[in-house]
């Protein structure tokens, strides 16, 4: 099996204290929104296409913010995905989103200490929101989850 090739979108509020995060609607986890990029897309078209299609929101794609790669195997099945995670902006302002498609599927805003005590991924997220960098991070996850 090919790796997949995935971007996601890192989006803060206007004050900079909250981030947009999709989760269930239990919030047993949170990650980034974005999916797939389809062929011949560039990562910043799949994830303006991705926040419309799952939740009609209109973005700004900025700059590369991260490149993740993860390696795991989870439940017994294994994924090989790169992800091409940038920042973007976005004008609309509700507090939560529903996904178009499964509505136990949300967007919520979380702040940082939030994040920290909820499983986030990819793990190093949350290291990397709390550095003072501005180049572009790189993550890499090897695990098995259980």
């Amino acid at each position: 099996m090919k790796p997949t090739l995935r971007a996601e979108a890192i989006i803060w509020d206007k004050a900079k204290r909250l981030v947009l995060v999709q989760c269930d609607r239990d919030e047993s986890f949170y990650r980034l929104p974005g999916g797939s990029v389809e062929f011949l897309e560039t990562a910043a078209e799949a994830i303006k296409r991705e926040l419309v299609e799952e939740y009609n929101i209109s973005s700004t794609v900025e700059k590369l913010a991260i490149v993740n790669e993860s390696i795991v195997e989870v439940d017994g099945e294994q994924i090989h995905q790169c992800t091409l995670i940038h920042w973007c902006t976005i004008t609309d302002g509700d507090k939560v989103y529903i996904h178009n498609e499964d509505p136990n599927i949300i967007l919520v805003w979380r702040t940082i200490e939030q994040l920290q005590q909820t499983p986030t991924y990819p793990e190093g997220i949350v290291d990397v929101f709390t550095s003072d960098t501005t180049h572009i991070s790189h993550l890499v996850v090897r695990k098995k989850y259980q």
